[in-house]
């Protein structure tokens, strides 16, 4: 089973994804990442850079869809803007 984000998560489903992947109740890893986060305040961290790297189940990453948005963006700038101008 390949590593992924689940929908049934309480914030963004990465604990879930996590524990279904290590085959541990998923409580287990939300409490590894509170005492990160509680000592030294590395859990949090560690929390939003698997959130943006780890893809949904549905497919795709966050940070993949916002490397997209910004290619879209800096090419509508860069080439002009596409029809529909006066």
């Amino acid at each position: 089973m390949s590593l992924t984000r689940s929908r049934n998560g309480m914030i963004a489903g990465v604990a879930s994804g996590i524990a279904r992947s290590l085959n541990v109740d998923p409580t287990i890893v939300r409490i590894a990442f509170a005492l990160l986060a509680a000592f030294g305040g590395g859990g949090v961290l560690i929390y939003v850079i698997l959130w943006l790297v780890i893809p949904r189940e549905d497919g795709g990453t966050i940070a993949e869809e916002g490397f997209d948005k910004a290619r879209a963006w800096y090419d509508d700038k860069k080439n002009g803007p596409q029809g529909g101008s006066f």
